[in-house]
């Protein structure tokens, strides 16, 4: 009787709804809830019993419950009618709510790959359109690995439960389409080849995948007409383009129609309104040449460089208005320049140091408020921070004051094996297996010192020692540090024994510039070994006694990272004197230098050279074996990977062992930046018996790849692979060595 009574309250309701007259609601009776709670509708629906009623009022509650999002159907009738009141039914169909997602059908992608794109998730409610948005999102996936045609549906599977489904997406992945064939039309300066060849979205062929992304598509458009843009065909655009399905639905063909338009060469550069500034110096920072094509690169650059210019000079809001004065095919560009007045700052801010005291910060910097702003002394500031290692990364951010003032701020990450622990099993190629335990916080207290406890210990190496180092002794820029040691190894059936204590000072210099430090250490130390007392030419090898020693050392370091630079350069030069005291005599020198350059994307190209030669004031050199100069390996004298350790000079060839070179170079990239480094490289190096028999021709080669990897809280790990390529008749090894040599180190990059 009731259905009866509804199927006629339809047409009551559409003959009432005409009426605008307010009717009084006698009853509002809901229907089609098994989810949600009633409490849920009623909050949302702006209809109370005994109170009036409007059209108007039952299209409200239709619109908020629409935009809670859990009904597919929502429809008002009227049950009961008189001309001042009516009695309404409310009838909704709730969405369901899914109780599991599954996927058949994949095999190019996981399962777990597409739970992390898919919306849909247990425990929430599933519409129609979120079922549409879904099906699209997989299918844009699979069109990312190539799957063009993978075809995609969703079916929705009632559970026990009432209300709840499982959302089952079938998968037919179909082949992967590969594009056929790119033709070009409308170009006449560069041929058909040459386009492809800039053109990244490439044909399949057996070196090339052929893969269509479209979002990688458009942006090669872009990248292809930079190309034309930057051989001075300005007006070049794509006409349109064209991507079709061969028959078999498993190749695609694209088509672009370019319109190159003329290409234009580079005229004269002219300069308005700077007064800072002399054009020439303006001119000096545009690196095009007058009559070339007009590289549209180049010309970006050139209005950067030019803005730099004036950064340099602290005017940051510098205006640049270019003109292009077109004539025939020569274009001339005017420079309309409105300088402003430069940029003082107010103050320096540090944000982000939770651990490091401000003044560790501060004294690093090289721009100080009330100057006025210099791009330079920006930069070298962050890169001076960078340099104290404490930080993973050093953003600055300039903050404009309505007085035209500016505030610089700092935001630094602290790096988060600020204090180093470490306890295990470690492994050295000359040592073999052994234990270590080291306590290192180079950020002692957040003061900037360093403190070290270190013991290593294995079957032929135990090695004890305690280090200090403040960097700014009584707040200025002085370095001083100690060291106490014991050391004992065993090496080829000898012994070493030594223990001592070591101090230094070092100190930042202003000249030659301000890059410069300059080092002075004392050490005193106990010297024992088994070896026999030994005679070789002028060098007396001794195999006990007391060994005092200073040595000095000049260092220049503009490099812009302290573990894995990018640019810049290291020289040092060390002078050591072993005879202020004690039973040793010797004077050692060394210079090092070196050199960091960035080549493309991320590859950096490094080199490093060495030179050391070994003297005395006297006429006969006093010395341990282990501090004659040598080359071979990584851990003892001049780097040459490839050859055991010491194979040249050292205590094993005491004759060679007063003069050496070893230069290296490698090409390096980041797998994971600041983390995991691969490098390939060639070492090259020798010893020689005196700075009379240097012969640069007679150098050994070693070549290979590395590895480095950045653990916290236990530092830098390096792993090389190396082959020695030297003539295998020459006899400074033992047993004719040479070959492939794996060389394990810690601490140290390539």
């Amino acid at each position: 009787m009731r259905m009866r009574h509804r199927l006629l309250s339809i047409v009551a309701l559409a003959a009432w709804a005409c009426q605008p007259a307010a009717k009084v609601l006698d009853t509002l009776v809901i229907e089609g809830l098994s989810i949600h709670q009633p409490a849920v509708v009623r909050n949302n629906v702006p209809l109370t019993a005994g109170r009036e009623f409007t059209t108007l009022d039952v299209q409200e509650a239709i619109k908020g419950l629409s935009h809670l999002g859990l009904f597919s159907a929502i429809d008002f009738y009227v049950l009961e009618e008189t001309d001042t009141s009516a009695s309404l039914l409310l009838e909704v169909k709730e969405h369901p709510v899914c109780e599991a997602v599954e996927f058949h059908g994949n095999k190019k992608l996981k399962d777990r790959d597409l739970e992390e794109k898919v919306t849909i998730s247990e425990g929430r409610t599933v519409s129609d359109a979120e079922i549409y948005e879904n099906v699209r999102i997989i299918k844009e996936a699979y069109a990312d690995k190539g799957y063009l045609l993978a075809d995609v549906t969703c079916e929705l599977i009632e559970t026990k439960v009432p209300g709840n489904v499982i959302a089952k997406f079938e998968i037919d992945e179909g082949r992967r389409v590969k594009i056929k064939e790119i033709t070009f039309e409308g170009n006449e300066a560069y041929r058909e080849r040459k386009l492809k060849r800039k053109f990244k979205t490439k044909e399949n062929k057996w070196y090339t995948s052929g893969e269509f992304h479209r979002d990688e598509y458009e942006k090669h458009l872009d990248t292809l007409m930079m190309f034309y843009h930057d051989q001075g065909y300005l007006d070049a655009h794509v006409v349109r383009d064209s991507v079709w399905y061969h028959e078999n639905n498993r190749h695609i063909f694209i088509n672009i129609v370019l319109d190159e338009g003329p290409q234009y060469y580079v005229g004269e550069f002219f300069f308005t309104g700077n007064k800072v500034l002399e054009s020439d110096a303006l001119a000096s920072a545009v690196q095009m040449k007058q009559g070339k094509p007009f590289n549209k690169s180049k010309f970006e650059i050139a209005k950067m460089m030019i803005s730099n210019a004036y950064r340099e000079e602290g005017y940051l809001w510098v205006q640049l208005k270019e003109q292009f004065r077109r004539q025939d095919d020569t274009i001339d560009v005017v420079f309309d320049i409105v300088e402003g007045r430069p940029a003082i700052v107010r103050k320096i801010q540090i944000r982000g140091n939770e651990k490091t005291f401000e003044k560790v910060v501060r004294r690093e910097l090289v721009m100080y408020p009330g100057q006025k702003y210099k791009q330079s002394r920006m930069e070298r500031s962050v890169r001076e921070v960078m340099q104290l290692n404490y930080f993973d990364n050093v953003t600055p951010d300039l903050k404009p004051n309505e007085d035209g003032t500016i505030d610089l701020v700092l935001d630094v990450q602290e790096k988060e094996n600020i204090g180093q622990f470490s306890a295990g099993v470690m492994y050295s190629q000359v040592e073999g297996f052994g234990g270590n335990f080291s306590v290192s916080v180079p950020n002692f207290r957040g003061a900037g010192q360093e403190v070290s406890l270190t013991a290593e210990f294995s079957r032929r190496y135990q090695r004890y020692a305690a280090g200090f180092v403040e960097p700014w002794i009584f707040d200025t820029p002085t370095r001083f540090s100690t060291n106490i040691y014991y050391r004992r190894q065993l090496y080829r059936g000898d012994e070493y024994k030594s223990y001592g204590v070591e101090f230094g000072l070092g100190r930042r210099l202003k000249w030659p510039d301000d890059y410069f430090r300059i080092f002075a250490n004392y050490g005193i130390s106990q010297e024992d070994a088994t070896y026999a007392l030994d005679t070789v030419d002028n060098i007396i090898m001794l195999d006990e006694g007391i060994l005092s020693r200073v040595w000095l050392k000049l260092l220049r370091d503009d490099t812009d990272l302290p573990n894995f630079p990018t640019r810049g350069s290291v020289f040092s030069m060390t002078g050591e004197l072993a005879g202020v005291g004690g039973d040793y005599h010797y004077v050692k020198g060394t210079i090092g230098y070196d050199w960091y350059f960035p080549l493309f994307w991320k590859f950096v190209l490094g080199a490093n050279s060495e030179f050391g030669l070994l003297g005395s004031v006297l006429d006969t050199i006093r010395i341990l074996k282990t501090d004659l100069l040598s080359a071979g390996g990584v851990y003892y004298g001049g780097q040459l990977r490839g050859y055991p350790e010491e194979s040249f000079g050292g205590r094993f060839q005491e004759d060679r062992g007063k003069a050496m070179l070893t230069l290296s170079s490698q090409i390096r990239f980041p797998i994971l930046d600041r983390q995991l480094y691969f490098a390939v490289f060639g070492d090259m190096g020798n010893t020689w018996g005196g700075i009379e028999q240097v012969d640069p021709t007679d150098l050994y080669t070693g070549v290979g790849f590395g590895l480095r990897l950045l653990f916290p809280m236990i530092g830098l790990m390096g792993f090389d692979f190396a082959w020695g390529l030297d003539d295998p008749r020459r006899t400074h090894f033992e047993n004719d060595a040479h070959g492939f040599e794996f060389h394990f180190l810690m601490n140290r990059g390539f």
